[in-house]
Formats: C-alpha cells, sequence, structure tokens
C-alpha cells in the first residue's frame, strides 16, 4: 500500500474510533434521558443527581454519562460483582442492587446503583450502571446524611451487590426489605424501576452498535479508544514541569466536634505519569465526613478531567495514567465501622479542591498553551445541605432535602470570571431545581432564591457568586431539621494573588411574622423583611426543631478569585456595582476604584488610591516562618507562579516590575512582604464572609518592590 493509501486509511480508522466511543457516549446520555422520564422523582428529573456508565466485560469504563464523582463507585460496583458472582451464575437479565461505600464503593448509601450485564448471540461483552441518589434509605436519619452516627451500622440499609432480577425475574424477597426499611418505598421502588429501565436502553442500543461492526469490531474499537485517552492523557501530563507539588485543604466538623481534619495532597510529576498521593491525611474519625476511597478517586481525578483534558473522551484510558496514595484509615480511605454518609461531599470534594489548587498552579507553568490557558481558581465546591422531618396533611411523616446544593460559586479564569451558580465540579450536570415542583411534592415554602452579593473571591477575575435561599415548613405542624455546611470556616483559595470565596452559611429565624406577611400579601425578599430572633447554626446540625412561621436561610460561597484585585479593569468594578454584583462600599478597599455619586469610575482619584495600597503593602513586614506557609507549599509556588521568573543566577524576579525579589534557593513566602489576621476579618474586609475561627488565618504576600499581590493564603495553625 504506497503512503499516502495508508495514512488514509489510519484517517479513517481515528474517524471510525471517535466515532464509535461518541455513540457509547450517547448510550449512556439516553440511559439518563430515560431516568428522568420514568423516575417520578425530583432528584433524578429535576436536580439530574445521577450518573450511567459502560463498560466492557472485564469492568474496564467505555463512557460515563453526567456526574464525574460516580466514576469511581460506579467502577468498583462493577468491579466488586465480577470478583463475587462466579461467571457461571452471571446469566442475561441478572441485575445487582449496591449501595454500600465498603464493599460496592458508593459514595454514599443513599447513591443507590444497579449493575447489569450486557450479552450479545450468548456472550457476556459489556457492563451497564445506572444510580441516583434517593430521599432516603432508612437508617437513624431522614434522609441519610447521618451527622449524629458513630457507626457506618446506623447509617442506612446497605446492599453489597446483592441481586435484585434474576433473568429478568424481579426478587421478591429484596423488593419487601427495601418497602419494609425505606421511609419512602413507593418512591423509592420507582426508582429502582428507572435505573433497571436505563439499563434496558443500554442493553437495546449496544445491540445496535453490535450488529453494525461485529463483536471482533467493538472489542477492537473499545481497546482503541482506551489507548487514545491514555495516549492523549499523557501528553497533557508530560507538558506539566516535572516534580513534586503539595496542597492541603481542611474537612470542617464532623458531626459531633467542630474541629478541623487535614487532607494533605501531593501531585508528583514524572514525565508523562501522575501520582496524586494523600499520605499525611488525618486519620478517619467517629463523624459521618470519611469518604471512601473510590469516590476519593473519582473526586480527585475531576479537575484533572474537566480542566486539564475538558477535550479528550473520558474512558480507562484516563486512569491508566494516573496512580493514587490513600492512607489506610484515614479520612480518604477509612475502615469499617468509620461512618460516611456525607463523606463523597465533605473530604471527597475537599481532596478533589485540593488536587485543583496543586494542578491550577501546574498548569500555569505548562509548556502547552491549552494547558495553560485552562488555568482556574478552586471553585467553592461544596454541596450544602439542609434537611426537613415534618409530617404532610395526612399525617404521613415526609424527609425533605434542599438540593439547592450545589449553587456555589466556581473560580476565576485568566480570561474571564468565574461562573455564578457554577456548583460542584463533579456535580456538573446537576440542576437548581424547579421551586414550584419541589414545592408540589413537599411540605415547604421557598420565599427567596438569588444570587449572594460579594460571595465571589476578588482578583483581577472574580470568582462566581453563589447563591441565597429561604425556606419554611409549610402546611405542616413541623419537625426537625439538620444541616451541613463543608466550608463555613476555611474559605476557598484564590489563585496568583486573588482572593478566597466567601464561606457558607445556615442561619434560622425562628417566631418570625412571615406567616401573617404572606396572608396580607407581602412576601418577604430577603432578612431584613423577618421579624424573628436569628440563630447561626454551626457547620453540622442534627434534629434541631423546626416550626410553622421560622425560616430557614441558606447562602452558598463563592468561587476564588485569580490575579491581584487592583489589576481588574475599572470600568468593569463599577459595572459590577451597577449590576449589584457586589456592594459599592467594596469597590474601594478591595479594588482601590474610587466611584463618584453617579457611580463613574473618578480615574485620577483611582490612580491615587491604588498607589496607597501598593505602598502599604510594600511597607508589610518580613513574616518569614511567621507567615505559616509550610516551606514545600512554598517551593512549589516558586517554580509555577505566573508572575515570577528566575534569573540567570537563580534568583526569583518579579515580572510586573522586572527586580529580583527572593535569593536563589530562598523561601518565596519566607522572604515577602506579608499581612496575617484572622480569615474572619479580612474577608469582611473586602466584601466577603467566613465564620470567625481562631486557628483559621488569612496571609496576603505582595512584590516588595512594585507592591503587586502575588498569593494569598489560606493559614490553619
Amino acid at each position: 500500500m504506497e503512503a499516502s493509501s495508508r495514512s488514509q486509511s489510519r484517517v479513517m480508522d481515528l474517524v471510525a474510533v471517535e466515532v464509535f466511543a461518541r455513540k457509547l457516549f450517547s448510550i449512556t446520555e439516553e440511559m439518563g434521558r430515560t431516568m428522568i422520564r420514568t423516575s417520578g422523582d425530583p432528584v433524578i428529573a429535576e436536580v439530574n443527581d445521577f450518573s450511567t456508565v459502560l463498560t466492557d466485560a472485564t469492568g474496564e469504563l467505555l463512557a460515563y454519562g453526567y456526574l464525574t464523582i460516580h466514576l469511581g463507585p460506579a467502577r468498583r460496583s462493577i468491579a466488586h460483582v465480577i470478583e463475587t458472582v462466579p461467571p457461571e451464575s452471571i446469566h442475561e437479565g441478572d441485575a445487582w442492587i449496591c449501595n454500600d461505600p465498603y464493599t460496592t464503593g458508593n459514595c454514599h448509601p443513599p447513591d443507590v446503583g444497579i449493575v447489569r450485564p450486557i450479552f450479545h448471540q450468548g456472550e457476556m461483552v459489556a457492563w451497564c450502571w445506572a444510580e441516583a441518589h434517593m430521599t432516603d434509605v432508612g437508617g437513624m436519619a431522614p434522609g441519610g446524611f447521618a451527622s449524629s452516627a458513630h457507626e457506618v451500622y446506623g447509617e442506612a440499609l446497605r446492599f453489597p451487590g446483592v441481586k435484585i432480577v434474576d433473568r429478568g425475574e424481579v426478587i421478591d424477597d429484596v423488593w419487601r426489605l427495601i418497602t419494609t426499611n425505606f421511609r419512602l418505598p413507593e418512591r423509592n421502588l420507582n426508582q429502582i424501576r428507572c435505573f433497571i429501565a436505563a439499563c434496558n436502553t443500554a442493553e437495546s442500543r449496544l445491540h445496535d452498535v453490535l450488529d453494525e461492526i461485529g463483536l471482533d469490531g467493538f472489542k477492537e474499537r473499545c481497546e482503541a479508544a482506551k489507548d487514545l485517552s491514555e495516549a492523549a492523557m499523557r501528553k497533557r501530563i508530560a507538558s506539566l514541569p516535572d516534580g513534586v507539588f503539595e496542597a492541603r485543604d481542611y474537612v470542617e466538623h464532623n458531626g459531633h466536634v467542630n474541629d478541623l481534619y487535614e487532607v494533605r495532597c501531593k501531585l508528583i510529576v514524572e514525565g508523562d505519569q501522575l501520582t496524586i498521593d494523600f499520605e499525611g491525611t488525618s486519620a478517619q474519625t467517629d463523624g459521618f465526613i470519611n469518604c471512601v476511597a473510590p469516590a476519593v478517586i473519582s473526586a480527585s481525578l475531576t479537575p484533572l478531567v474537566h480542566i486539564l483534558v475538558p477535550d479528550i473522551p473520558v474512558n480507562e484510558g484516563i486512569f491508566r495514567a494516573v496512580e493514587w496514595e490513600l492512607p489506610e484509615g484515614s479520612i480518604v480511605n477509612p475502615t469499617v465501622p468509620a461512618p460516611v454518609s456525607a463523606g463523597h461531599l465533605e473530604t471527597g470534594l475537599h481532596a478533589g479542591r485540593a488536587v485543583w489548587v496543586a494542578a491550577a498552579r501546574l498548569q500555569a507553568a505548562a509548556s502547552d498553551a491549552f494547558v495553560s490557558s485552562h488555568t482556574m481558581a478552586p471553585g467553592h465546591d461544596s454541596w450544602i445541605g439542609s434537611m426537613l422531618y415534618a409530617p404532610d396533611e395526612n399525617g404521613t411523616w415526609i424527609p425533605f432535602l434542599d438540593m439547592h446544593g450545589g449553587g456555589a460559586g466556581q473560580g476565576a479564569q485568566p480570561h474571564d470570571d468565574g461562573l455564578d451558580a457554577g456548583g460542584v465540579l463533579a456535580n456538573s450536570t446537576n440542576q437548581l431545581p424547579d421551586i414550584e415542583i419541589t414545592e408540589e411534592h413537599f411540605n415547604v415554602l421557598y420565599l427567596w432564591r438569588k444570587l449572594g452579593v460579594g460571595t465571589g473571591g476578588p482578583g483581577r477575575s472574580r470568582g462566581g457568586h453563589g447563591i441565597e435561599v429561604a425556606w419554611m415548613p409549610w402546611h405542616t405542624p413541623g419537625g426537625s431539621t439538620n444541616t451541613f455546611a463543608a466550608t463555613q470556616q476555611v474559605p476557598p483559595h484564590g489563585l496568583f494573588g486573588g482572593y478566597p470565596g466567601s464561606g457558607s452559611r445556615h442561619r434560622l429565624f425562628s417566631d418570625t411574622d412571615v406567616v401573617a406577611a404572606i396572608e396580607d400579601g407581602r412576601m418577604p425578599g430577603s432578612p431584613d423583611d423577618i421579624e424573628g430572633t436569628e440563630t447561626d447554626f454551626e457547620a453540622k446540625l442534627f434534629g434541631s426543631p423546626i416550626g410553622p412561621g421560622d425560616v430557614l436561610q441558606v447562602r452558598w460561597g463563592g468561587g476564588g478569585g485569580l490575579g491581584d484585585p487592583l489589576d481588574r479593569d475599572p470600568e468593569t468594578v463599577a459595572s459590577d456595582v451597577r449590576s449589584e454584583y457586589f456592594a459599592a462600599a467594596a469597590a474601594e478597599p478591595t479594588y482601590g476604584v474610587v466611584l463618584t455619586d453617579e457611580g463613574e469610575v473618578d480615574s485620577a482619584a483611582t490612580a491615587a488610591k491604588r498607589a496607597r495600597i501598593k505602598e502599604e503593602r510594600r511597607a508589610w513586614p518580613i513574616l518569614g516562618e511567621g507567615a505559616g506557609v509550610p516551606a514545600a507549599l512554598s517551593a512549589a509556588a516558586r517554580a509555577t507562579h505566573p508572575a515570577l521568573r528566575e534569573d540567570a543566577d537563580g534568583a526569583l524576579v518579579c515580572t510586573g516590575c522586572d527586580h529580583p525579589i527572593v535569593a536563589p534557593g530562598a523561601q518565596l513566602h519566607a522572604s515577602l512582604p506579608a499581612r496575617r489576621r484572622r480569615a474572619a476579618e479580612a474577608m469582611a474586609e473586602v466584601g466577603g464572609w467566613c465564620l470567625e475561627r481562631d486557628d483559621v488565618d488569612l496571609v496576603e504576600f505582595a512584590c516588595p518592590d512594585c507592591g503587586s499581590q502575588l498569593d494569598v493564603r489560606v493559614v490553619v495553625s
């Protein structure tokens, strides 16, 4: 064959593999649409809190749909069935139910999945998996988030890969077990039916593909697709600087005590191989924040999927290029009986955010322009929850989970501000629920839903804002509420001189005048419209009484800012104020922008104000080790900060003023002028918020020559 013909054949082969990969992705998407149309549950139909997966016969990932947080659990669930069920006992039409974090790797027990084999002409050729969050799965806590649990045994009824369908026939014993133990059995059984229906869809559509290309063609394309994704992933990793790069994050309050639990992350880049090492992370605890390894794997892979390789099909090839070190007995790899019912939303997402921080700094120094241009400051990236357990008009006790949990802001990018209400990166296809449908299904009334003004972290690019909602019990004598906030006291990081986004918040207004106001035709639109007793909740609360007239206000935090706020265009700041993205009072102290009474930029006064702020920064003391940033973290920043470069002697030079600012080999943060103060105080000054805590500080670092803000760090002592 001539060279041109071979080249053309190769291109056609690649096109065929790409078309094949997209077909598999379309199958997982259609599985989800089947669930939406058949579930009858707003968690699935409105919020999209579900996922779908296809693997080959060995359990290697071929395609997924919807949430990346479920990638690890899906792979583990299928692997568990393969490992525990003899091949001769696997038949066409069989299905297994999985929700046990410790055996089938589910994020937490309310995430219930169905695993099913797919046969073609008598041969088992693939596996499919459909899963969603269920409003209740039994156990001590209505709704499944058991913040008062000390052991996993009290959290829920767990299914470690139990056969629920045998050759197409539902096993009644399992059905009755669910009916007896779940608080909403009819709704739950219909959800399980919709998972089975989604798997039926996968089987039908995969048969179409197999009829078209044959079993041999299917197997060849599966391997080719995985190989191509692996090669592309390795190429992107190879563009990152080699070395060990660290980041830390903190999980707040385990449900029993208001301690901080450290997530330590090292990204180790060696050529085209990446290792994510969590050695040094806090030991597992007796609270519900522990996260099983499969969920940590998918949460920590998520920033790489969305930011490093957003254009590459996600399959087993992506996983081949990454290795994980997860210390057993830690909060990122607990052992029985550690409770885990909020682990993926607590430790899991914080593990992902630690990877995000380290990866963002690496990407800024990447040799590939595509990679460096996709650098992004961390989002708030925490799922905040509140629940009501109360009787409806008929006296039936119903658990309600407010599904606005993904309403937090996303991080800023070099070329744009962060996405408002951008949600959780690992749950990127979640949607905010429809208010009217929620009120139709549950005994609650929403008073408002709006953006939380000023929650995004300030920077040259501003972090996205979170949302704020308020709801109250309605047509019910009342009951109890459970709440959990993962980022309340330790705000999410900014990047390269940008400030953190705000923390999240639960406030209860009790003994209010709201019912009377509504009867008079007045709907409150903010806390200023409510008369009553105001109480700030701790990060975790279980079983607090709530009754008619009580209002729960929930505010989600924002994403981190990127770059020095003084570099933000003054006209953009003025536009932000006019659009009420943040208060006018924050423009001058935060961005150095002076506005006239008409809201226009006073250019001369702005230039003078910014010069004074930079002069103040240059006068900050050199704190040395008192800055609180570990030497290892400082070394990573030294190697990757886009506003710094090394000169011929190895000194660090600020690219803003072209002056050497750090001696060769010296620790970056210990050598810079810095200001350290309580995080709550610092956040308030720039128009943000986090709950006061004595051991959480914010440290700002500046260039000693030009006064540019080079870094802002959240430091826990």
